[in-house]
């Protein structure tokens, strides 16, 4: 979700829960009901009708990279996604870019 690295004091897991906690202040209906207890990303699902690449442009002019979920696969997608990265990411940026992320929709 941004480019700043992560300090000393902040791994991937405090980053993912201070970016699920945005997510349910500022987009509750985007937080996946399951959060994974590991790994590097986290995927959200995005309404129906929803343009994952359009979505993720105005994401990115916004100031916020996020990744569309189609590319992802192999056949039609079932649904819109997004891709949310946040190992590389400052725990302390978690609310902005979501801040940023809720500007960018629709």
């Amino acid at each position: 979700m941004a480019a700043t690295p992560s300090g000393p004091d902040h791994g991937p897991a405090d980053t993912r829960e201070a970016l699920v906690s945005a997510l349910r202040r500022h987009l509750p209906g985007l937080c996946p009901q399951s959060i994974p207890r590991g790994g590097l990303h986290l995927w959200v699902r995005l309404p129906d009708g929803t343009d994952d690449v359009a979505l993720a442009a105005a994401a990115a002019a916004e100031g916020v990279i996020v990744f569309p979920g189609r590319p992802w696969y192999a056949a039609e997608p079932p649904a819109p996604h997004l891709r949310l990265s946040y190992a590389a990411a400052a725990a302390d940026l978690m609310d902005e870019a979501v801040r940023r992320l809720a500007r960018a929709l629709p």
